[in-house]
């Protein structure tokens, strides 16, 4: 039973005691009821008011969250205490004026556990930095440090980035990995399955002379009921005390001895973590092996650059291997800086490799450049700088690097040379801007440039140390009302002065300086008419009804923009713009805006392939998807240039279809081809042939242009995770090392398989960097693995239903997975003593039991989604009841199922869910004696979701019971 034990209490009703530098003073809660207390504010929705409100916050937030924008004021911090009954919790701070907004405490009373809600209103007057305690039975248990600006709040202890509540935890891991470093501070982050007999561990203390462990902690789902299984989160952070090197490593270890076979497997404990750091700069930097830091400095200071928003300079590389059988080129996407110094995962490439890089030339600090060279391009070449001051390498025994390139500042700008002011009728200062026709020369109409937006930007800087970023901006627009028209703006002068100035337009000015100060600039552009009069900002037959109407002067009809109806260019309209206006949108009408065709092969391959072509806000796409063995299959997609797009959709559509509804040929295993276009509006045109539209030929040239790699056999629509083990494993076209290396890997990288061959585990295909491939999967030995998948075989349990007592014996043959936990245990087989209830006689120890419970890691099924449910997480409840219930499971097993797997589901805003068949009956084999008469598996396979997708149903069936009946129930998540 929850229970409320004290109330909210109004802002400024009472504040916190101030505590002297020796003392922390500890705050005693009001004892004001809430039914007795009339609220004069609201209380966000954001701020627990119930226990399961406090444990929904804990999984979102962690322990603390500050409010966003309006609410920025207003510091929220939840405590879980456990055995509540027989511990003393307090809550202390060091705030002098920070005013408690809100406080509670909700109990559960079942499992003597509460959620302390605290929530601190800031105010102007408050000190500027000040902490919240956690104690219990007086020892501190955690502590956090906030600031103030105003009255916004800020944390400033290491949580208000490194995770403490899953959701955060796995937001983190995706961005930085297993193994990660924050300025000083290195942090591990740990997966292990509940249950298993295999433990996290530390395996030494040699660290500790430039190293102290800061954080341990577990970011695990907080529920309101005790879960069995699922997977468990785990964080060690240290942070650098002095400079040196040291390893500090973590081992995936059985939690204790075996004495005969255990229930895991060598492989099981390949999931080891080292960090192998150098320790830098007074203990602030930590380097792990692999990573180069980066700084770029000036060259005549040595000062270090300002990198400004939206900067972000890269590293080109050029990665070569010599091999008996050659050379190995691996290309490698550019590296991206951020900050400066910053790090990037090249430092282990020095070593074992010829490797070259350096940075490209475009998007460095604003001011500076690279040097000129006159063979290569500056940078680092397998050992020789060019040129030998333009950079400093450092390299470490931990296989990491630190890089230093200087940078020289640009020379003044090179202006046209100045002419003399007898030639111009231009005053001092002022600029005049003329507009011609960029095909025919010809001076376009005032009235013709001010009704279409004639124009330009302009991007001016001025360095200025005042500044935070070193610079001043300004940018003007100018618009041309008048042609020519002339400014007696600064513009001239701006031009003149600037240490950057830019054009902000497509069509740039022609620019020309006179003595006097003053600047002619001439534009040469083409009008482009849009057509859209309406302001639907859409060019239609609405457009046309418009113009017609407004031409025969209804009364009715206002147009948003008549020189967008202009086509003839006089500057003014006539029924000659509207025949115009009709042509135009007839060409515009007869172009699609989005092509696909199907190729669905004859015989007995039965091959189906879909091209497609199609822009979205104005970027363009190629997919190709293989439809052969799944129709829900990921295409393949890549970003075309518009020239690319427009080469596609400028084909001659109407004779392919003409050609396609013509005489098609007969043959049996002749091949059929559908044609999808897509036109300006949503209308379609459809052929459906056994002729091959000429485009098609054009697609699959892209596809190979594209796509430069074997396609795989299978598909996978959602493919398994998993970790790179081995650092330096290769990203190749096909799936032999013959094939071309496309990409080098590092160790801890998260990738997910995305498709595989027939018979062949040892490559799988998947995607890193922009790249598809392949990759091995195990080492040259071919038993040592590279890779190690991440999804796990939860909870599958076995009930035993004989028509009367019976020993049974039960085997467990896992083909695709590593057996990790088992209760009770496993011993070559389960032997036990069997009731008609259910109840089972374990004959090994004497225990009692209601199941054979197992686990398995390290899964490796394909699992099928070709067909399955769609399911809000909010629904999850409801649909496995129905479900499970259809299925055949009986009430007490659909209970236990249900609290597994919903308090893991429901808070995901979709589930896509199947009952898995032969994909897992065939990787977890049961052979059970006496042979039951009726057996019932029931595997569920899901992947959260954001958006919600289409999938066929599946059709499930019914399970009769009859004679000696064995059910099984488990599950595994796949997280895309």
């Amino acid at each position: 039973m929850l229970k409320k034990l004290t109330a909210a209490v109004i802002a400024a009703a009472t504040a916190i005691i101030p505590f002297s530098t020796d003392a922390v003073n500890v705050f005693t809660p009001m004892n004001v009821n809430a039914d007795d207390t009339a609220y004069t504010y609201s209380i966000p929705d954001w701020i627990p008011q119930s226990f399961d409100e406090a444990i929904n916050f804990r999984n979102t937030y962690g322990s603390t969250h500050i409010g966003d924008q309006n609410e920025s004021d207003l510091l929220c911090v939840v405590f879980q205490e456990p055995n509540y009954s027989k511990k003393k919790y307090d809550i202390k701070n060091t705030a002098g004026l920070v005013t408690v907004f809100y406080h509670d405490v909700f109990v559960d009373e079942g499992n003597d556990t509460a959620y302390e809600v605290m929530t601190y209103k800031n105010a102007a007057t408050s000190k500027l930095d000040f902490k919240v305690q956690f104690t219990c039975d007086s020892e501190l248990q955690k502590e956090y440090s906030f600031t103030s600006f105003g009255t916004q709040v800020a944390e400033t202890d290491i949580y208000s980035w490194l995770p403490d509540c899953e959701k955060e935890y796995e937001a983190y891991v995706r961005k930085n990995g297993a193994l990660s470093v924050r300025d000083n501070i290195v942090v591990f982050c740990m997966n292990s399955n509940a249950g298993t007999p295999l433990i996290w561990q530390e395996k030494s203390e040699n660290y500790s002379a430039n190293f102290e462990r800061i954080a341990f902690l577990f970011c695990n789902t907080e529920t309101t009921e005790p879960v069995d299984g699922g997977e468990m989160h785990q964080i060690a952070a240290y942070q650098a005390v002095r400079d040196g090197y040291a390893k500090i490593e973590w081992e995936y270890i059985p939690s204790m001895t075996w004495e005969l076979d255990p229930p895991f497997s060598e492989e099981d404990m390949q999931n080891s973590l080292t960090a192998d750091c150098v320790v830098l700069d007074d203990a602030q930097t930590v380097l792990l092996s692999g990573d180069m830091r980066v700084t770029l400095v000036d060259y005549d200071t040595g000062e270090q650059l300002t990198i400004p928003e939206g900067t972000i300079p890269r590293i080109w590389t050029d990665v070569r291997q010599s091999t008996p059988d050659g050379e190995i080129v691996c290309n490698m996407q550019p590296s991206g800086l951020i900050n400066n110094p910053g790090t990037v995962r090249l430092g282990d490439l020095f070593d074992g490799y010829n490797f070259s890089f350096g940075l490209v030339g475009d998007n460095l600090p604003l001011g500076y450049s690279l040097p000129e060279t006159e063979d290569k391009s500056a940078g680092y070449y397998n050992g020789t700088i060019v040129p030998d001051d333009h950079m400093t390498v450092k390299k470490y025994d931990n296989g990491t690097a630190d890089v230093v390139f200087r940078l020289k500042k640009v020379s003044k700008r090179v202006l046209p040379e100045e002419k003399s002011a007898e030639l111009t009728d231009l005053k001092k200062g002022e600029t005049r801007i003329t507009v011609y026709d960029k095909d025919t020369g010809e001076l376009l109409s005032s009235e013709l440039v001010k009704h279409h937006n004639v124009g330009f930007g302009t991007d001016i800087r001025f360095r200025s140390n005042m500044s935070p970023n070193g610079w001043m901006y300004t940018g003007p627009i100018y618009a041309v009302e008048s042609n020519p028209q002339v400014y007696q703006t600064d513009l001239a002068n701006l031009y003149r002065s600037a240490d950057y100035f830019a054009f902000l337009c497509d069509d740039q000015p022609e620019v020309t300086l006179y003595d006097n100060g003053s600047m002619d600039l001439v534009i040469r552009t083409k009008i482009k008419i849009s057509g859209n009069i309406n302001g639907d900002n859409k060019f239609n037959i609405a457009d046309i009804v418009a113009l017609q109407r407004w031409l025969l002067n209804a009364q009715d009809i206002e147009l948003s923009n008549w020189a967008e109806a202009d086509f003839d260019l006089d500057s003014k309209l006539t029924i000659f713009d509207l025949v115009l206006m009709r042509k135009a949108l007839l060409s515009c009408l007869s172009q699609p805006v989005e092509v696909s065709v199907k190729e669905e092969a004859g015989g007995v391959t039965g091959a189906i392939y879909l091209y497609k072509v199609y822009s979205t806000d104005n970027t363009y796409w190629f997919s190709y998807q293989n439809q052969t063995t799944d129709p829900y299959a990921e295409p393949f997609t890549c970003e075309l240039t518009e020239s690319e797009y427009r080469e596609i959709m400028s084909q001659d559509y109407d004779s392919m279809i003409q050609n396609m509804n013509g005489l098609a040929d007969s043959a049996i295993d002749a091949c059929a081809y559908t044609l999808e276009l897509g036109y300006p509006g949503g209308s379609k045109k459809k052929a459906v042939s056994s002729n091959m539209p000429d485009v098609l030929i054009k697609l699959k040239t892209l596809k190979e242009n594209k796509f430069n790699f074997v396609e795989p056999n299978n598909i996978s629509s959602y493919g398994l995770p998993f970790t790179v083990l081995e650092g330096g494993l290769r990203l190749y076209a096909g799936p032999d090392e013959s094939y071309a290396p496309l990409a080098i890997l590092y160790k801890g990288e998260r990738l997910h398989e995305l498709g595989y061959n027939n018979n062949n585990d040892t490559w799988l295909f998947t995607s890193c960097g922009g790249n598809y491939g392949w990759i091995k999967t195990v080492q040259d030995d071919n038993r040592t693995p590279t890779i190690r998948y991440e999804v796990y075989a939860d909870k599958p349990v076995i009930y035993l239903y004989p028509e009367q007592e019976t020993d049974v014996h039960v085997e467990l043959e896992l083909t695709e997975a590593e057996l990790s936990t088992t209760y009770p245990k496993y011993n070559n087989g389960w032997d036990v003593t069997a009731s008609p209830d259910g109840s089972l006689l374990n004959k090994a120890d004497g225990t009692h039991h209601k199941y054979l419970f197992w686990d398995a890691a390290n899964c490796r099924t394909r699992f099928d989604f070709s067909k399955g449910f769609c399911v809000a997480g909010k629904d999850t409840e409801s649909f496995l009841k129905e479900k499970l219930t259809y299925i055949g499971l009986t009430e007490e097993e659909m209970n236990e199922f249900i609290v597994y797997w919903l308090p893991l589901m429901e808070h995901n805003k979709y589930n896509l869910i199947t009952f898995q068949g032969d994909a897992y009956t065939n990787s977890a084999k049961l052979s059970i004696t006496p042979t039951p008469d009726s057996l019932l598996r029931v595997f569920m396979a899901y992947v959260p979701l954001e958006e919600k997708v289409d999938i066929e149903p599946q059709q499930l069936e019914t399970f009769e019971r009859k004679g000696f009946t064995v059910v099984e129930w488990g599950g595994s998540e796949i997280r895309s």
